[in-house]
């Protein structure tokens, strides 16, 4: 069975859901349920990721958003992020080192994801606000 990187170097895969849970608990799209991206992971240990909404959102319809990243993201209608990443195999866990961004409080940082592959599904899950899920099939 392939390891982690060897399953994610040199692909690119296509968004299906990206869901969180707001304030009240209650599930929701931050960039609607019809959102569409990709996620690249390139030879040299770059990535890159890309999410656009349908329409932006005003700030009333992301008021209950929990995070501000999340309100961000859905003002814009559009998540753009890029950098190094980095996998830790044992513990099943993405690092992106966030270089490139739109939401100015990713610069810099390091995101942390769990990471589980299942056929041509990619599952991703934020570490920090394990709320945030996202799956991406893979196209190449």
């Amino acid at each position: 069975m392939k390891n982690l990187k060897e399953q994610l170097v040199g692909t690119t895969w296509s968004l299906k859901s990206y869901e969180s849970v707001d304030q009240n608990d209650q599930v929701f799209y931050p960039l609607g349920e019809d959102a569409t991206g990709y996620i690249v992971f390139d030879h040299t240990g770059l990535f890159s990721v890309q999410i656009m909404a349908k329409e932006a959102l005003s700030k009333e319809a992301v008021s209950h958003y929990r995070t501000d990243v999340e309100k961000a993201m859905g003002m814009h209608g559009y998540h753009a992020y890029s950098g190094q990443f980095s996998l830790d195999e044992e513990k099943a866990v993405l690092t992106t080192s966030v270089e490139l961004s739109l939401i100015p409080a990713y610069r810099g940082s390091k995101q942390k994801r769990s990471v589980n592959i299942e056929g041509d599904l990619l599952y991703l899950s934020n570490i920090e606000h394990p709320e945030r899920k996202l799956v991406w099939q893979k196209k190449i």
